[in-house]
């Protein structure tokens, strides 16, 4: 029998007419023009676990056999859908004529029941069908940019006029007939418009690439185009749906596309004259931050497609430091206010201030903490002052934990994205204030309360330990003693018998930190024992500390979180992997069979029996460090303690353990031994008091 084997572009020709078929009905199913029985029955106002609606859900499935159709057929897949597109925003450009003016502002002039039940279909159908042109544009960019150039560009000219028109006659702020229905579909459609644009910014950052050499007129031209149709959005009086589209679209401009233009366009200079204005009412705080990350966006990252001596690094950094000196000016005047005694409305006025100040500065160092040394340096010479003020307040708000979270928080991201700008000695000044502060009284205060606030500072505070103690080089060694010390003599006391789950895991991932990252701190490597491995035991420093750690690793597989025994479990196989932790001598002679013992007792619990496997294994590596030791002595004694089982079927248990020295072998040793014992419990315990002798 021949078998014969078709290429993709055959099996496409064969499928071709049927997958045309599919994409036409899928898009007649999500149009209420075609299916409007159907779709209203969906609910769009109830959230699933997934923070969507029955509607949301039912279009993004839909958008994504449209969007598969699109990889597999890209030109008829786009000759089917832009046609359909087209219908629906000659209605939504029509509009314009029955705008009317009346005594209030404008109004639209459709009033007949039946007129506004076709206009509200059509608007919904744009919208969906504004969210399948955004969710094709992947399909554009890459090695078919050049091929499929034309069709991309018919459609940023379209989304560019559409999110224009839609601005310019403010059919987000018109009067109609029905406001309940048709207000939300206009706003809905401006703001699917705006989104499915920006769908489209990696498009426009290829098309940049392109042309800034040869005649980048068009291109300037949809940029310019595509900022006067976000600036008039920019308002605290614009409905927050559009105003957060219009700002998402301006940071995708800002930051994926990059143009060297950008900063002159009057639009960009009018958002930056809006924002710095003190008299202008502020923005909704996700707009604000959205809209200040775009315009240190703007001034921070290197233009593409330019060589260094060209970015104009000098003129970028004095606007930029400008920029966040306008932004900061009233949290910057707090320093001065902040020791005297604050009444309750004071405070709390104080407080609205270092939060809306905060989480932009730490968005704007979130969003460049992965770029170029030259941008990261721009960035902390313009923040210096407020990171000072920052570090100056800190202690005035100790016993404030949604201060101190919004100020821990600001830190960590510091220290994540611009610890190298900060320098060493303003480092350790801000390490030395947070280990002065947070005292034992402190984060009992903090951590007794679970699940507040307060434990969420006292994990982005180890959160900050974890950052510094990972530190290369010799800098902030000084710090470990204390670190530790933090650590074991503060923190685990209070956390030790409670479950705090959150502080817990993060308190463990430090201690792994300082172990995996200062392990010399622990074992001083000699030449000599690194020559004759094996022989020559290397030097132990800091003992106490180290078993106090260890002490506490082992404590936390004797409890019911299997989150944190899951994780504590990798962190110790993780140090045995690289640093040989089971192999040393303090841990071989005094923790090794601890260890066993403790992992051996949960199999038989059955407390964590999802971990079955990873328990069998760290209980081989452990084992293999002393194999002998394991099966003379460890195991008669494991077997000896057993309650629950006679001698005799200890003796049965000990002859059924082979002393096989490879992994499969030992761990199914180690599980028939553990269900074996078991049943034997189970067994004694159904019988008759004093049948069996314990």
């Amino acid at each position: 029998m021949k078998v014969t084997f078709l290429d993709k572009e055959a099996v496409l020709n064969r499928y071709e007419d049927a997958l045309v078929l599919l994409l036409t009905e899928v898009l007649n199913r999500i149009q209420f023009r075609y299916n409007q029985a159907q779709l209203e029955e969906l609910d769009d106002e109830t959230l699933d676990d997934d923070q969507q609606t029955e509607w949301q859900r039912y279009l993004r499935q839909s958008l994504e056999v449209v969007a598969k159709v699109m990889e597999l057929l890209p030109t008829h897949a786009f000759s089917t859908l832009f046609p359909v597109l087209q219908d629906n925003l000659e209605v939504y450009l029509g509009l314009q004529q029955f705008v009317v003016t009346s005594g209030t502002g404008h109004r639209l002039n459709i009033t007949a029941e039946n007129d506004c039940r076709r206009l509200h279909c059509s608007l919904r159908d744009l919208s969906s069908l504004l969210q399948a042109v955004g969710r094709l544009a992947e399909y554009f960019i890459g090695d078919v940019f050049a091929a499929r150039f034309n069709d991309a560009l018919t459609v940023v000219e379209r989304l560019v006029k559409v999110t224009l028109y839609g601005s310019q006659i403010k059919l987000y702020n018109i009067e109609t007939a029905v406001p309940s229905v048709l207000k939300p579909d206009l706003i809905d459609v401006h703001a699917q418009s705006l989104a499915a644009l920006q769908a489209y910014a990696h498009w426009l950052a290829q098309f940049y690439s392109e042309v800034h050499r040869q005649n980048p007129e068009q291109f300037i031209s949809l940029v310019s185009t595509a900022l006067e149709a976000i600036t008039p959005l920019i308002s605290s009086k614009v409905q927050e749906k559009l105003l957060l589209s219009a700002c998402h679209l301006l940071v995708s401009l800002a930051t994926t596309v990059r143009p060297v233009f950008l900063i002159s366009i009057p639009a960009v200079q009018k958002v930056f004259n809006r924002i710095t204005d003190t008299s202008a009412q502020r923005l909704p705080d996700k707009a604000q931050v959205l809209v200040c990350r775009a315009l240190s966006n703007v001034l921070l990252l290197p233009w593409p497609n330019l060589p260094e001596s060209e970015q104009q690094w000098a003129v970028r950094s004095t606007n930029h430091a400008s920029l966040i000196s306008a932004l900061t000016r009233e949290y910057r005047q707090l320093k001065s206010n902040v020791i005297l005694p604050q009444r309750k409305v004071q405070l709390e006025d104080t407080k609205v201030i270092i939060h809306q100040t905060l989480s932009v500065l730490e968005d704007i160092v979130e969003s460049i903490s992965g770029e170029s040394t030259k941008s990261r340096q721009i960035c902390y010479q313009s923040l210096q002052e407020s990171v000072q003020v920052s570090l100056a307040l800190f202690p005035a708000f100790i016993h404030q934990s949604d201060v101190t979270d919004e100020m821990l928080s600001f830190f960590l991201t510091l220290f994540q994205g611009l610890r190298v700008q900060m320098g060493v000695p303003f480092t350790e000044q801000i390490i030395q204030t947070f280990l002065n502060m947070f005292t034992r009284e402190q984060l009992a205060e903090s951590i007794l309360h679970e699940g507040s606030t307060g434990c969420r500072v006292v994990e982005k505070f180890l959160k900050i330990l974890q950052v510094v103690v990972q530190e290369p080089g010799q800098v902030f060694k000084p710090f470990l003693p204390s670190v530790i010390s933090l650590c074991m003599e503060q923190v685990y006391p209070i956390i030790a018998e409670r479950s705090s789950p959150d502080v817990k895991a993060e308190l463990f991932e430090l201690l792994f930190r300082i172990l995996h990252h200062n392990w010399r701190y622990f074992f001083k490597s000699s030449v000599l024992a690194s020559v004759q491995r094996g022989v020559a035991e290397e030097q132990m420093e800091n003992e106490a500390q180290f078993s106090a750690i260890m002490q506490a690793f082992g404590q936390s597989f004797l409890q019911p979180d299997i989150h944190l025994f899951k994780q504590n479990l990798f962190y110790l196989e993780t140090l045995n992997t690289k640093q040989k932790l089971y192999h040393k001598k303090i841990f071989r002679t005094t923790m090794l069979f601890q260890f066993v013992n403790v992992l051996l007792q949960v199999l038989v619990h059955k407390s964590h029996d999802l971990l079955q496997e990873e328990i069998g294994i760290a209980t081989y590596n452990m084992a293999s460090v002393d194999f002998d030791g394991f099966y003379s002595a460890f195991l008669p004694e494991f077997l000896a303690s057993c309650d629950g089982v006679d001698s005799n079927q200890k003796n049965v248990l000990a002859r059924n353990f082979k002393m096989d020295k490879d992994l499969p072998s030992f761990t199914q040793n180690v599980h028939r031994l553990v269900n074996d014992l078991r049943y034997y419990r189970l067994c004694n315990d159904s019988l008759p008091p004093g049948t069996v002798k314990l």
